[in-house]
């Protein structure tokens, strides 16, 4: 076990830093300009993926924020939309979001921490990359339902690995 797994952060250590920590380990590129705030760079399988992680002591938590370009033909705005509603509605473990005025998909979780504000580096790494595999996961919806023929709820099957058409 490499050392960046073994640790487990405590509330001595900010959550960011820990962070900080798993992004040098992972060689993982990162932005850090605020103590409550650190931006990442993450190649998926589709793409690269800017993330967004904020520290909010409030409420204990990791607000994730991952976002992509995208910059879909006007006609389809309606129909990208409507994908958005029906994958916002299957998805409860966050939410998607575009942005028109800036071409970006974004989407958003949370992770709360326990009262002890205990993590690991492994749960942390977990965290981060299952926040990259939503988007990886509905990725090619956006991408058939913008620049394709297929209708949001067909384009929503792809996502969950479920048929459409006729062979």
């Amino acid at each position: 076990m490499r050392r960046s797994e073994s640790i487990i952060f405590l509330d001595e250590t900010h959550p960011i830093d820990a962070l900080e920590i798993v992004a040098n380990s992972e060689k993982w590129e990162f932005l850090r300009d605020k103590d409550d705030e650190i931006s990442l760079i993450i190649k998926g399988s589709w793409r690269e993926y800017a993330l967004t992680i904020i520290w909010d002591q409030r409420h204990d938590s990791l607000s994730i924020l991952c976002s992509f370009e995208m910059s879909p033909p006007k006609k389809k705005l309606s129909k990208l939309y409507e994908t958005l509603n029906l994958v916002n509605a299957d998805n409860t473990e966050g939410t998607f979001v575009y942005s028109s005025n800036e071409n970006l998909m974004l989407y958003r979780n949370s992770l709360f921490l326990n009262d002890e504000l205990i993590i690991n580096s492994s749960e942390l790494k977990i965290a981060i990359m299952a926040t990259i595999s939503i988007a990886e996961k509905f990725y090619p919806t956006f991408q058939i339902t913008c620049w394709g023929d297929a209708m949001p709820k067909e384009a929503i099957s792809v996502a969950f690995g479920e048929a459409a058409g006729y062979a």
